[in-house]
């Protein structure tokens, strides 16, 4: 910890050292606006208005869908079908000041499926924050987050016969230090976590499914150094720091263990728009993360981060992405796992109110300690249609499939899953 306090308080009095510059001319080299995505465009006639009240800015909305889903549990056996009724709302306020910004946001939704009761699941969110324009180029920022929810029955952690989705609360805080000028930009953050999961029953109710393991608290840092060559094209280094401390040991092999580890990564890349038809932000870099622990495995390699974007017409918008970085996926055994994804989707504007979207993405999870690898392919596609400012439409359509090997497998956790249903959003 103490390494990352000074690493975070070099990074804040380096952005004070530099001689303030007008943010209106770093907007001239690192605007990316050439082409506006389909999703993005705004339209006059259908986007809801916000309501202003004092010196904030309003935004509402309530929710409500219908899913009917062929596989309710994520098994390879069971099929079980069912419909998912979800019903919830949202309020955002931010403030509209020309400099410092103030802004908060409640979200609540309530899944209820109509057969299998048991399943049912509430998810809450809560998020304040806001920005002190300390100079014209130089802003520090602050925001809390709490979140209560639970995870699909998709995740890993629900492989093990839970009675219902495994719940968990996530609460943190975060700080940012950022700087600007014409051609330089250099972001900080500093962020702390804390995962609490509550535990589960087996299916038949007998049996205590322990979660304590995977409670955590985690620090992470990221910093980025950008420097603009033309008003196209800029070059970054960046770097991230994570600390991860869990609350419990856990008995492997007959002994406890430590889940705890340090990780960083090391990149490089490009933000980019070559020309009206294309731009991006790309890193490639190295990745590691030691665990306290020597019974564990470390873990180093290859770190990807990127999104672009091609604009073939005004009228469509391509999107690609790919990522490579550790994550805990909740396996009693294996405290990490290697996740490669690649990602593509299409969004076309059919009329100025009707947009059809399609997607396409892929999952791989290559487990540490243990020999185990998850490959999943999501595919989907929806429909948007907006009525007028208040009323708007959704249709859709999802299959996931997930596909496990190893030696270390246990039964057959693989499943597809086909889901369509139709929604409305409401816009006070």
């Amino acid at each position: 910890m103490s390494k990352l306090k000074r690493m975070s308080l070099l990074s804040v009095a380096a952005c004070a050292l530099i001689a303030p510059v007008a943010f209106g001319q770093a907007d001239n080299f690192y605007n990316r606006d050439k082409y506006q995505a389909v999703l993005d465009r705004p339209q006059p006639e259908y986007d809801p208005e916000p309501i202003r009240l004092g010196a904030f800015l309003v935004r509402s909305q309530a929710d409500l869908s219908l899913t009917a889903t062929d596989n309710v549990y994520a098994s390879s056996t069971s099929g079980e079908s069912d419909v998912i009724a979800r019903v919830g709302a949202r309020v955002a306020a931010d403030t509209n000041w020309s400099v410092h910004a103030v802004g908060g946001e409640v979200t609540a939704h309530r899944n209820e499926f109509l057969d299998l009761s048991d399943e049912s699941t509430t998810d809450l969110t809560a998020r304040l924050g806001g920005r002190l324009d300390v100079t014209r180029a130089f802003s520090l920022g602050a925001s809390v987050f709490a979140v209560d929810s639970a995870e699909p029955r998709s995740d890993f952690a629900n492989d093990f016969g839970a009675d219902a989705p495994v719940g968990y609360t996530r609460t943190g805080a975060t700080v940012e230090a950022n700087y600007g000028n014409d051609r330089v930009r250099f972001e900080n953050r500093l962020g702390v976590t804390d995962e609490n999961f509550k535990d589960a029953r087996t299916i038949t109710g007998g049996f205590n499914i322990d979660q304590d393991f995977r409670d955590r608290s985690v620090t992470n840092a990221r910093s980025r150094l950008s420097y603009a060559v033309t008003p196209d094209f800029a070059v970054f280094a960046q770097g991230t720091y994570t600390d991860s401390n869990y609350d419990n040991l856990q008995l492997v092999s007959g002994a406890l263990r430590s889940r705890d580890s340090q990780g960083y990564t090391l990149a490089g890349g490009a933000n980019f728009e070559l020309t009206s038809l294309i731009r991006g932000d790309i890193a490639v870099g190295y990745l590691d993360e030691k665990k306290n622990d020597a019974f564990f495995e470390d873990v180093s390699g290859l770190s990807v981060d990127g999104r672009m974007q091609w604009f073939p017409t005004r009228l469509t918008t391509v999107s690609l992405s790919a990522g490579r970085r550790i994550v805990d996926t909740g396996a009693f055994e294996s405290p990490s796992a290697v996740e490669t994804v690649f990602g593509a989707r299409v969004d076309h504007e059919l009329r100025r109110n009707i947009i059809l979207s399609g997607y396409g993405t892929v999952f791989d999870y290559a487990y540490q300690e243990t020999d185990r690898e998850d490959q999943i392919l999501e595919l989907g596609a929806i429909a948007t249609y907006r009525m007028n400012k208040r009323v708007h439409w959704e249709a859709f359509v999802r299959n996931r499939d997930r596909d496990v090997s190893g030696s270390a497998v246990f039964g057959d956790p693989s499943y597809g899953i086909t889901s369509a249903g139709i929604g409305l959003r409401l816009y006070p």
